[in-house]
């Protein structure tokens, strides 16, 4: 699995395409795929995981049934759309698709990174305000997180603590020697924002910090064991623990 933004390139000109991807790789993204034709984008779009489309406005000709515009009706990600054209039309047509970012060609490394980092801000603050309405059954499988200049994918299934502080969440993922920040309450995050699926995974272990049981390697009766990391237990019983780990789903 992978932490860096995925993103799609739609773009009908092979060279322009292959010269994005060098691009992107070397800006520290991945690229999930290459479609030149709007077929192409539909199949990508379907099978391939997808954070972000580079869209050429232009695909298949400004006269096509199936250029970038019609493809960006059929797109529910963030995408940014690419043009060799900045005459007034095109840019209406363009803005009533509701782009996340608008880039003449050629673009130059700098402005695709900073147009890339604004649309996955936006977007990121967008489900925020939608996660804070949304019923639990409502949550995504996945999180973003700012990490400096880069926002990170990051899955639920492979946290295995969250600590309160201050203002925010301390979030420890399985395998990375980075701990992550969400802004908010312990209990905001464990009850609006853990998928359903895994909330009976969390336990609250102590005043400040849920552990997900399926990340448990040792206990005693005083903590529990995470891999070498030692977590303080002042709330499940010895013996209760000890039942709840035997019926836990392994992760």
């Amino acid at each position: 699995m992978t932490d860096k933004l995925q993103i799609l390139i739609v773009e009908d000109e092979a060279l322009i395409a292959e010269n994005l991807k060098i691009t992107l790789n070397d800006l520290g993204y991945e690229v999930s795929g290459i479609a030149y034709t709007y077929r192409q984008a539909l199949t990508a779009l379907n099978q391939q995981p997808t954070d972000l489309i580079l869209l050429d406005i232009n695909l298949g000709g400004k006269s096509s049934a199936e250029n970038g515009l019609a493809l960006a009706e059929q797109i529910t990600k963030p995408f940014i759309f690419l043009t060799a054209y900045n005459d007034r039309q095109t840019i209406l047509d363009a803005t009533r698709r509701h782009p996340s970012g608008y880039l003449i060609k050629p673009v130059s490394p700098a402005l695709l990174f900073a147009s890339i980092q604004t649309a996955i801000e936006q977007h990121t603050a967008r489900q925020e305000e939608l996660t804070a309405h949304q019923e639990p059954d409502e949550s995504p499988a996945f999180f973003f997180v700012k990490v400096g200049n880069r926002t990170m994918k990051l899955y639920w299934r492979d946290v295995y603590c969250l600590e309160a502080g201050k203002n925010y969440v301390q979030v420890r993922v399985n395998h990375s020697p980075v701990d992550y920040t969400i802004r908010g309450t312990l209990s905001f995050v464990v009850h609006q924002l853990v998928p359903p699926a895994l909330q009976t995974q969390f336990r609250q272990l102590n005043r400040s910090t849920y552990v997900n049981l399926g990340f448990i390697s040792a206990f005693d009766s005083d903590a529990v064991y995470c891999g070498d990391r030692r977590i303080e237990n002042t709330r499940i019983p010895y013996k209760e623990l000890q039942n709840q780990l035997m019926d836990v789903k392994q992760l």
